[in-house]
C-alpha cells in the first residue's frame, strides 16, 4: 500500500524544508545538471553539486556524469565530479565504469587518478585492462598491469587483452603484454588465439612478434 498524502507531507516536515524537495524540482536540478556536464558548463555545474545536487545522476543509457565526462575527456570536469564524491565503480547498462572508459579512451591521467581514488580494476568479465588493450594504449596496460590486473584476465567468453591487442594490430600494447607474462596460446570460447586473430587480418608484424614469444600457428 502506497503512505497517502497526508503522511508524505508529514514526512517532509520531519525531515526538514529543502531535502524533501518536490520531485519536480529535484528532476529539473538534475536536468539542469546533465545539460551543464554536456555543454562542460564548469561554473553552472559547480553552483548546482554545491547545491546539492547528485554528481551520480544517470542518463536514459545508465552513463553517469562522471562518464559523460570523461567521454568528452574534459579533466577538469573528471576531477570536479570526483571531488564532489562520485562513485567511481557505478556501471551503466552495457556494465562499463568509468575507468573502463578512461582506459578505452587513452586517458592515462584519468585512469591513473580513479585507480588511486579506489576505482576498481581487477574484476571479472571485460575490464580496464581489456578496453584498453582494444583500443592499443600501452601506457595505460602498463599502469594496469602495475596495479595487480592478471594479465591473462579474460572476459566471459575467454577473450584476452592479447587477443584484442592482436586483433587491433596494436603491436606495441602486444609487447607490453608479453613482457608481463602473457600467454599467446590461450583461447576463447570460438578457438580463437591471439595469433589466429592477427594472422586472419594479416597483420604479419604483429604475428611475427606473438611467434617470437612462443605463440603456435
Amino acid at each position: 500500500m502506497y503512505p497517502s498524502g497526508k503522511m508524505l507531507l508529514s514526512a517532509c516536515i520531519v525531515i526538514a524544508a529543502g531535502v524533501c524537495a518536490p520531485p519536480a524540482a529535484t528532476a529539473g536540478t538534475y536536468e539542469d545538471l546533465r545539460s551543464a556536464v554536456e555543454t562542460e558548463n564548469l561554473p553552472d555545474i559547480a553552483r548546482l553539486l554545491a547545491r546539492g545536487a547528485d554528481p551520480d545522476t544517470p542518463d536514459e543509457r545508465g552513463n553517469t556524469l562522471l562518464m559523460v565526462a570523461i567521454r568528452h575527456k574534459n579533466t577538469r570536469l573528471v576531477d570536479l565530479l570526483i571531488d564532489a564524491g562520485a562513485r567511481l565503480n557505478l556501471r551503466n547498462r552495457h556494465g562499463e565504469t568509468a575507468i573502463m572508459l578512461a582506459s578505452y579512451g587513452g586517458l592515462y591521467d584519468v585512469v591513473k587518478k580513479l585507480y588511486l581514488r579506489g576505482a576498481e580494476v581487477n574484476h571479472p568479465g571485460w575490464n580496464p585492462l581489456l578496453y584498453a588493450a582494444t583500443s592499443g594504449h600501452p601506457k595505460i596496460v602498463r599502469l594496469l598491469l602495475e596495479g595487480g590486473v592478471p594479465v591473462d584476465a579474460a572476459s566471459d567468453n575467454g577473450t584476452t587483452a592479447l587477443m584484442m591487442a592482436a586483433r587491433g594490430n596494436h603491436s606495441d600494447t602486444v609487447r607490453v603484454l608479453l613482457e608481463h607474462g602473457a600467454d599467446p596460446n590461450l583461447h576463447n570460447e570460438l578457438g580463437g588465439t591471439a595469433l589466429q586473430w592477427a594472422l586472419a587480418k594479416e597483420y604479419h608484424g604483429t604475428a611475427e612478434l606473438l611467434r617470437q614469444n612462443g605463440a603456435r600457428d
